[in-house]
């Protein structure tokens, strides 16, 4: 069914900013759980992510709109693989990566990080980078490091990367990771860990 004009003002939309999806339009439904990065924080992290992307394997957890996904496929991963529990955003991604011809290469699962974990584990999936941007201020990204500490799934040689208002920056416990890097952008900053 298509959706009358009225309702497009409930929809959020951004565009994919380099590679092959360079100037897609993504929408995503506005349920007010989640909105997008804004553009030039997606830029400035992705243009640090761009040496690394080609031919890797990429996770999203805390998917959301789907903007780093479509990002990371745009700009060279094999694999790009997301987690949304709310099936809205789950649907919207999938649906929208089929019209793109990219649904080979992007899934977003629709369930539970911290049940999804331990599935990944399962089925021995590992990946190159892992993105985790959660909703901030609630300790996520701790409790989703240590899920990830108990299922590993960080290729040999991958990283994390971690979302987070800047005045987070100190609270994070990396247990058994290992803070590498930390790039501030405003309000935001990425903490990169690598396994110990």
């Amino acid at each position: 069914m298509t959706k009358k004009k009225a309702d497009l003002a409930d929809d959020f939309s951004f565009q994919v900013i380099a590679g092959q999806l360079k100037g897609r339009t993504i929408t995503a439904p506005d349920l007010g759980v989640t909105r997008p990065p804004l553009s030039r924080i997606r830029r400035s992290i992705f243009d640090f992510l761009m040496p690394f992307l080609p031919d890797s394997r990429y996770l999203d957890l805390f998917s959301g709109t789907g903007s780093y996904l479509f990002e990371a496929v745009s700009r060279g991963v094999v694999k790009a693989v997301g987690v949304e529990k709310e099936p809205k955003l789950a649907e919207s991604i999938n649906v929208q990566a089929e019209v793109f011809n990219i649904g080979d290469k992007l899934y977003c699962r629709c369930d539970d990080v911290f049940e999804a974990l331990p599935k990944l584990k399962n089925s021995d999936e590992k990946f190159d980078i892992i993105m985790i941007a959660p909703p901030q201020y609630k300790g996520i990204i701790d409790e989703t490091l240590k899920c990830l500490s108990q299922f590993p799934i960080l290729a040999d040689s991958g990283f994390l990367l971690c979302q987070h208002d800047s005045s987070e920056t100190d609270r994070i416990e990396s247990l058994d990771f290992e803070i590498k890097d930390q790039r501030k952008y405003g309000n935001t900053t990425f903490t990169i860990l690598i396994a110990e």
